[in-house]
């Protein structure tokens, strides 16, 4: 247990799901200054400080640590990081007020909570809470059995009350939902949320935001105001003839306002004013929405971790609402079957037959494809951002392609066909290509030996082990001394006579401390050194049995994790050039030669780095983009075939495109058949 005052300071912690509460945030923290009065504690929080801090989103200010909306199960959170430093950094601090236990952590194991509680009191804490208060446990002392299991039954209470809390809402969701009334949530757009009777007499509209609570009151969805009736109409019949992607462009050139224009969002942490823009998604969401057909739809999506909703009522969480890489539940897309449909409290805005008749053109083009995310995982896309186009110094993207897929030039694509040409190449094909490549030039018996050579020889060169442990075992050494040191000036503290002796006992002793922090830190920076040397040697190993490996991964197309972690350890990037080839009907882009270069080399082009949007880069193909500098965006080679002069559209469908990747590699080919623009590809 750390030596702290006997009068110090005294924090304040809370958390507040954001729900209706019948006592506030500030009405704890009242109850937080009285004690601290009682106690002669310093305390500088306020009602008003925390009030502030709900509506600025801040997690610590002062002596004031709240979380704000998050769940209880949730034990590494802001305002209970920043409580636990400061309790281990300050030792003037001496008591912690938070209301009660699942106001501090409703863990989803007891014993977690109780865990929370031991690590704060061993540190010298006294837990108040408003019904009980905790001391601090000196170090080497049991915990009382009986503490123990009134914590964990207590902790076990508020785990159980998420559950019932859960278990209400989702009953209560039901029974509005099948009733034709809003389950919470702010409406689509083109509808407001009305305050209507339970036989559903409209009284008035409600203000966004507001919440009104009144007995034998709803809440209901109705059509809104006209001018966004007029776009949702607008957008029906454009989809009708015209993809929900070109609908977005145009929407978004006119200036028409998004739903969400001029609204705040938090995307992975960080709070951003939405850009306003169209998106394809926002499309299809307004045209799909059943309330255009007077339907009031519910549970289409389930998610949380206590309960899932059914039209029964809630169910017990299965093995397919959990992510398979971790032990967390996932959002699903629930089936038809599981999903609540009543009809709504007005008349349907939208003709249902041409709705029905819409949402089967939608089901067409989205394919299979549709309810499917899209793939974040870098291991199915062995070359991104490796292999590039010489014509135009673009990286080639990754697009689906049948069965399989190929990398076409980026430039081709976000210009939708205006700049560049339709330059590209098999996937597995160049995939199998560079590993073949990796393999010549790295698992010749010469290199594979000066490879491994050189990595050893630059993992010793790192390796301080003995070192390290000798300068680790003095600073330990002179951590102890300092400790003991500073436990007696602790001791004496409690022996002066008066303030002026106190206070330079004190002096001493928070020098002592300081310089026991310092030591601590040297000594974990060093363990951290030598722990990455121990890592970096095992690395070594792992990646030269890959690299050993190559040859059965050349050789299976499927297994694209490991030649991505190749790639990347020896930054391979493939260069590739095309040149237009006249086939029978039309004329073709083939590549002509290309280039290979691993670690540092320079690339065989200067590789584009300017924006990528298509906004941008759309446009005469003699405009500069920016980040190009003084080079201008490629425009087609001259003998190419510009794609509105084919007479067809820029789709895939009806191409009829046969791939003949690498031909001119092949050993036995003719040498008439060989174009003197043609290189043989090479290794730098």
């Amino acid at each position: 247990m750390m030596n702290r005052k006997e009068k110090g300071r005294a924090l304040f912690y809370t958390r507040d799901s954001g729900g209706k509460h019948e006592t506030t945030p500030g009405e704890y923290v009242g109850w937080a200054q009285r004690q601290a009065e009682q106690l002669e504690l310093d305390f500088d929080g306020t009602p008003e400080t925390i009030e502030a801090m709900i509506r600025n989103g801040q997690s610590a200010v002062g002596d004031l640590f709240l979380d704000f909306g998050v769940p209880g199960n949730i034990l590494s959170r802001k305002g209970l990081d920043a409580l636990l430093k400061t309790v281990l950094d300050d030792h003037d601090v001496s008591h912690v007020f938070t209301p009660r236990r699942n106001r501090l952590a409703r863990p989803d194991h007891p014993m977690d909570g109780v865990k929370l509680e031991d690590a704060l009191r061993r540190k010298g804490i006294t837990l108040v809470f408003m019904d009980k208060t905790l001391a601090p446990m000196r170090r080497g002392k049991r915990p009382d059995i009986a503490e123990l299991i009134v914590a964990a039954v207590d902790y076990d209470r508020s785990s159980e009350d998420r559950r019932e809390l859960a278990q209400k809402v989702l009953y209560g969701q039901l029974r509005l939902a099948k009733m034709g009334f809003s389950t919470g949530g702010r409406p689509p757009f083109g509808f407001r949320r009305w305050l209507v009777k339970e036989d559903g007499t409209s009284v008035r509209e409600l203000v966004e935001g507001e919440y009104v609570k009144r007995h034998g009151h709803h809440v209901v969805w109705l059509p809104g105001p006209e001018d966004e009736w007029a776009v949702i109409r607008r957008i029906l019949r454009m989809l009708e003839t015209t993809p929900a992607a070109q609908v977005a462009r145009v929407l978004t050139a006119e200036g028409v306002r998004s739903p969400d224009s001029d609204r705040y969002r938090t995307d992975n942490g960080v709070r951003h004013r939405t850009s306003g823009v169209w998106h394809q998604t926002t499309i299809v969401g307004i045209a799909r929405n059943p309330l255009l057909v007077a339907l009031v739809e519910y549970g289409r999506r389930s998610m949380g971790d206590q309960l899932r909703c059914t039209p029964d009522g809630p169910r017990e969480l299965a093995d397919a609402d959990f992510r398979t890489d971790e032990n967390k539940p996932k959002v699903i897309i629930n089936p038809d079957e599981n999903r609540i449909i009543a009809p709504a409290r007005f008349e349907a805005p939208v003709d249902p037959e041409r709705h029905r008749c819409l949402l089967a053109k939608l089901d067409q083009r989205a394919g299979t494809q549709r309810g499917k995310p899209r793939s974040r995982d870098p291991n199915v896309n062995p070359l991104g951002g490796r292999v590039f186009d010489m014509n135009c110094g673009w990286p080639l993207y990754r697009q689906p392609y049948g069965n399989t897929y190929r990398y076409l030039c980026g430039l081709y694509q976000q210009s939708h066909g205006a700049q560049c040409a339709h330059n590209y190449v098999d996937g597995q094909t160049a995939t199998r290509f560079l590993l073949s490549c990796v393999r010549q030039r790295a698992l010749s018996p010469q290199r594979l030996q000066r490879l491994e050579s050189r990595i050893r020889q630059l993992a010793a060169a790192d390796q301080q082990d003995i070192r390290l442990e000798q300068t680790i075992g003095q600073t330990r050494a002179q951590l102890l001394e300092v400790e003991t040191e500073r436990d007696r000036v602790a001791q004496n503290l409690a022996r002066a006579k008066n303030d002026e002796q106190y206070q330079a006992i004190e002096a001493i002793f928070d020098q002592l401390a300081q310089q026991a922090k310092s030591l601590r830190a040297e000594i974990a920076g060093m363990e951290s050194q030598t722990g990455a040397v121990a890592e970096a040697d095992s690395a070594v190993d792992i990646a030269m049995q890959i690299v050993r490996q190559l040859t059965e991964l050349a050789g299976n197309a499927e297994n694209l994790a490991a030649p991505r972690q190749i790639f990347d350890m020896l930054n391979a990037r493939l260069f590739l050039g095309f040149h237009p080839v006249q086939g029978r009907k039309r004329t073709l882009n083939k590549i002509c030669r290309g280039v290979v270069t691993f670690g540092d080399a320079k690339p065989a082009v200067e590789i584009y780095n300017g924006p990528t949007s298509r906004k941008k880069i759309k446009g005469p193909a003699t405009s500069s983009a920016p980040g190009l500098g003084d080079r201008q965006l490629p425009s087609p080679p001259k003998s190419c075939v510009d794609s509105g002069k084919e007479d067809k559209s820029l789709g895939n469908v009806g191409r009829g495109e046969r791939i003949r990747t690498f031909d001119f590699l092949l050993p036995k080919r003719s040498p008439r058949t060989a174009s003197k623009s043609q290189e043989v590809i090479c290794c730098q």
